[in-house]
């Protein structure tokens, strides 16, 4: 479960990333546009405004949809870390076992460690 996590984990960040590339081209595109528009515009003597030049894309839903995968990226990361926080907390005791010296560890009882550390620890 958790190495398909950390691939859907990456495909999220690569939409996001492909998602922002995205968005600046169109950013880049409406710029060229606009500025050939200016130019047109300017040699046929119309007056400018805000208002007069069109845009190529209209990015609005664009930049709602960006947010909305930055929201839901931001989710999946906390879930990710959630369960790599859990994985680590079950594998805490057993590290901890496995460094003690045998004539100890023979002496104490497994169970109870285990369920103490997994009891108190934070992480």
């Amino acid at each position: 479960m958790k190495e398909f996590s950390k691939k859907l984990l990456f495909a999220d960040y690569m939409i996001a990333v492909a998602l922002i590339l995205g968005f600046f081209v169109c950013v880049a595109l409406n710029g060229a546009y606009t500025k050939e528009m200016y130019a047109a515009m300017l040699s046929c003597g119309t007056d400018l405004s805000y208002s007069s030049i069109p845009q190529l894309y209209h990015l609005d839903g664009f930049g709602i949809l960006l947010g909305t995968w930055a929201a839901q990226l931001g989710i999946s990361s906390g879930a990710y870390y959630m369960m790599s926080r859990s994985d680590h907390k079950i594998q805490l005791p057993m590290a901890m076992l496995n460094t003690m010296p045998d004539d100890i560890r023979s002496q104490l009882d497994m169970n109870q460690i285990i369920t103490t550390v997994l009891s108190t620890t934070d992480n």
